[in-house]
């Protein structure tokens, strides 16, 4: 089985490669072309050929910026050609070559990273970074095969994108309003809960990026952010509504127009929906918190009326 694996992964790979090299402009091998190779030709051939064959569990921009840069430098001093002529060719050959050999090593990289497990941040970033970078080069043809495992890149991180910003958006969610007569939208919060297990559920809606771990575990995680919201909403509520008692003419009005309504919102927080661990501890704590304030009440109103 582990042959197997290898042998696939190695035909991935000649495939990209494969790929790569039709999704250019055909500059022709060196001999091709017809010109004739000296030193500085030669290095920057066995560079090209070194960058090909780095790993793929570590970008290599700056071998590639390296390559790039003695590219250059030689075409501006006219060491690639025994004439202007030759050294314009050599180093538009050598650019295509090198860009070529950096683009397929870079698929290999990205997909590497996707494959896995874990998905760092500062690699993420990179990818984003890198493969639009390349994707606006003019040595890239567009709708090649290439250009279409930049497509599929973009697909993935999209796609990662739209969950973490989902789930940033439930980590985030508050409800700050605290009139008698408004309500927690829990209905929302039903929502939010059913995509996030729908995500769970539908491997993340993406091949690649169910691999990420960390987003299975934050995805976990939305129900207990959204019940922190709903329990901070109530504990607002309490604290903005306590020993507001004095303003009611009798305990019945109180009760009536102000514990009651209350009370019923601190019901409604239903583990039916958030199915969390602390739920009864924090559904206890609200209650005590509420029904003290009705002990106060009852104080007052029973003075009020002894007086």
């Amino acid at each position: 089985m582990k042959a197997i694996k290898i042998s696939l992964s190695v035909v991935v790979v000649a495939a990209i490669a494969f790929f790569v090299i039709r999704s250019f402009v055909d500059t022709g091998k060196t001999g091709e072309i017809s010109l004739p190779e000296n030193q500085f030709t030669n290095r920057i051939t066995q560079e090209i050929d070194s960058l090909g064959k780095l790993p793929e569990n570590k970008f290599c921009k700056d071998f590639y910026r390296e390559v790039s840069y003695h590219i250059d430098d030689y075409a501006k001093q006219g060491r690639l050609g025994a004439n202007e002529s030759e050294n314009k060719q050599w180093k538009e050959h050598l650019t295509k070559n090198a860009y070529s050999a950096y683009v397929g090593k870079f698929i290999s990289q990205a997909f590497y990273v996707f494959r896995n497990s874990e998905w760092k941040i500062d690699d993420l970033n990179f990818i984003r970074s890198e493969y639009q970078t390349l994707r606006k080069s003019e040595l890239l043809e567009k709708g090649s095969p290439v250009d279409k495992e930049f497509t599929k890149i973009q697909t993935v991180l999209s796609k990662y994108d739209e969950i973490t910003g989902f789930i940033s958006a439930c980590r985030g969610f508050s409800y700050s309003s605290s009139g008698l007569s408004d309500r927690f939208p829990i209905a929302d919060m039903q929502t939010k809960i059913s995509r996030a297990r729908q995500y769970l559920s539908n491997s993340l809606d993406n091949a690649y990026v169910k691999n990420c771990t960390r987003l299975h575990d934050e995805l976990k995680e939305v129900p207990q952010a959204l019940f922190r919201a709903h329990v901070k909403y109530l504990d607002n509520k309490i604290a903005k509504w306590s020993n507001m008692y004095s303003n009611y003419n009798s305990q019945r009005d109180y009760a009536n127009d102000l514990y009651r309504p209350l009370k019923s919102e601190i019901d409604a927080l239903d583990n039916d929906i958030y199915n969390v661990a602390n739920f009864d501890s924090e559904y206890k704590r609200l209650s005590d918190k509420w029904n003290e304030d009705s002990r106060k009440a009852y104080e007052y109103f029973r003075n009020f009326r002894n007086k």
